[in-house]
Formats: structure tokens, sequence, C-alpha cells
């Protein structure tokens, strides 16, 4: 498992979490996971799956590339 990635993932996935206004369990229970699993991926213990990676883009309304970290790329 990639330390960093996973760490990345978690904080990207915490903040768009805390900035919807949601908990933990809101989120867990709307993307199918143990609460614990996703806790886990929310302190960069766990990556997620890509298929969860999709289902949390899709729950949060933001693209990969928020989750992952990667900075928006400007023309």
């Amino acid at each position: 498992m990639s330390e960093h990635l996973a760490t990345t993932i978690g904080t990207m996935i915490r903040s768009v979490r805390l900035n919807a206004g949601l908990t933990m369990s809101q989120v867990a229970e709307a993307v199918d996971l143990p609460l614990l699993a996703y806790a886990r991926m929310e302190r960069g213990k766990l990556l997620p799956t890509p298929s969860t990676l999709v289902d949390l883009c899709l729950f949060f309304g933001v693209s990969s590339d928020t989750l992952l970290g990667s900075p928006t790329v400007r023309a």
C-alpha cells in the first residue's frame, strides 16, 4: 500500500465530508461501507478500492482528481 496515497486520499475525503456537513456514519452508509472501514480510509490506513473511490466521487459530487489530491490544471 502506498502510505502517501492513502494519507492524501484520506485527508481529501475527510475535507470533502466536513465541507458537506456530514458524519462519517452518513457517508459510510451512503456508499455501503462498514463504518470502521470508512474511518480507516479517512485516517489513511486503508486505500479505497477503485469502485469505492467511484462511489465516493459520485456521492460527494466531486472528480476523482479531487479525492486523489491532484492539483487543478489550468490552461
